[in-house]
């Protein structure tokens, strides 16, 4: 079983393993060097709290809590009523009965709907890791060129 990164990294490389031992590591090289200046480039032109892909999954979630009701049991225990279903969030532990903001410590649709009810921002209930600070500190690290061969 592998993952998709493997299995891309496999399609990516195929080519490059029938090289001999020292073209495949620079071959590898380049790719690496390649890839962390697209991700930097796409991470400097990230102009919101959180990085691309977690502020798009934020702003999904945030669609999709328009629709659900609120009512507050506690200042941070919240009852989320999406039609018939009730998910319980608790906003001091960052959990919530669905299991998706404590797993992917990013607010939940329910999360959000009890963070709008309380006219309270989003920022705080977000991993650190996702932010724009952190994205641009993943690919601070150069990856440095390889002497000659010789």
């Amino acid at each position: 079983m592998t993952s998709n990164i493997a299995e891309s990294l496999n399609d990516v490389t195929k080519y490059a393993r029938e090289l001999p031992i020292v073209e495949l590591l620079e071959y590898m090289k380049t790719l690496l060097e390649r890839w962390t200046k697209e991700k930097l480039l796409k991470a400097n032109g990230t102009f919101t709290y959180l990085g691309y892909k977690f502020n798009k999954e934020l702003d999904d979630n945030g669609t999709l809590s328009h629709k659900l009701r609120v009512k507050a049991s506690t200042n941070y225990i919240h009852t989320v009523i999406d039609g018939v279903r009730r998910y319980i969030v608790c906003l001091e532990n960052k959990k919530c009965s669905c299991g998706q903001f404590q797993l992917d410590e990013l607010p939940c649709p329910h999360a959000l709907a009890a963070l709008r009810q309380r006219d309270e921002s989003f920022e705080e209930y977000c991993s650190p890791y996702y932010t724009r600070a952190n994205l641009l500190r993943k690919y601070e690290i150069p990856v440095n060129p390889l002497p000659d061969e010789n």
